[in-house]
């Protein structure tokens, strides 16, 4: 049974604060090391050049450069994140300066000119293309596949001939999954005991999924709502080969990861 609608304070909290505070509970040292871990595996040889197309705060390309990959550039929609991820570097990594781009999905090829052996899109974040600003989120399942096609083909624009691209949803999106709460983390942040959870709804009529991120920050619980894009594993692959790509692999996830992967190869 799901819960009733969720009513929370969220006056001296702002939004992206909050998705900060999940990002953090959840992107422990630990799961942020296994994560790129599977990915170098994966990836394989370090003098590959990699695209992290939703690089934000800089997960997983700061493990990735300790990993011993050092041809890595950034892009985010959010500038914000940005001077986070550059803020962070210059402290821990001083004399690593990564070309790190303001750009969306949308805009990729308008503001990347250049093509990448590796382009990565993890995080689960594919589904969010649209949820950010007002207005801006397509209505109906024909138009959200259309959606997702087209900004997959920019994602495809900018992989090489022959290389690779990498792309995660999260594993709890499977049909028949009408609701699913997960608890994303507790520690403390600093001098505050914070603790985060998410409540998660999904409507495979209309394929948008609901999310309730709540965030108690010393015992006080805020809350905040976002919808995204709902598709399954099975569906994101048949989008990726109508966006130009011609084979798509699942790459094997550890249990403590939180989405699957797919990975999509360009010919050559």
């Amino acid at each position: 049974m799901q819960p009733d609608p969720i009513q929370h304070d969220t006056h001296d909290v702002q939004l992206a604060e909050m998705w900060s505070v999940s990002g953090q509970l959840l992107h422990t040292p630990a799961y942020r090391r296994s994560h790129a871990a599977t990915l170098a595996a994966a990836i394989g040889d370090p003098a590959q050049s990699i695209l992290d197309a939703a690089c934000g705060t800089g997960f997983p390309m700061i493990e990735l450069h300790d990993l011993g990959f050092p041809h890595l550039t950034g892009s985010d929609a959010d500038a914000a994140l940005l001077a986070k991820f550059r803020a962070e570097i210059a402290i821990r990594q001083p004399n690593w300066q990564p070309d790190l781009i303001e750009a969306s999905w949308q805009e990729l090829t308008d503001k990347i000119t250049r093509q990448f052996d590796v382009v990565l899109n993890v995080d689960a974040a594919i589904g969010f293309m649209d949820s950010w600003l007002a207005g801006e989120m397509r209505a109906g399942p024909d138009n959200i596949f259309a959606r997702v096609t087209e900004v997959l083909r920019n994602f495809h624009a900018v992989t090489r001939p022959g290389g690779r691209f990498f792309i995660g949803l999260q594993k709890n999106n499977h049909k028949g999954n009408r609701y699913y709460p997960m608890f994303v983390g507790r520690m403390r942040l600093g001098d505050t005991e914070a603790e985060a959870h998410w409540h998660m709804t999904y409507d495979w009529e209309t394929r948008i999924k609901t999310w309730v991120n709540i965030v108690r920050l010393d015992g006080r619980e805020h809350a905040q709502t976002r919808r995204s894009y709902l598709f399954d594993l099975d569906e994101l692959a048949t989008f990726l080969l109508q966006a130009g790509f011609v084979r798509v692999d699942r790459l094997p996830t550890p249990d403590d990861l939180y989405e699957d992967i797919l990975i999509a190869h360009k010919a050559a």
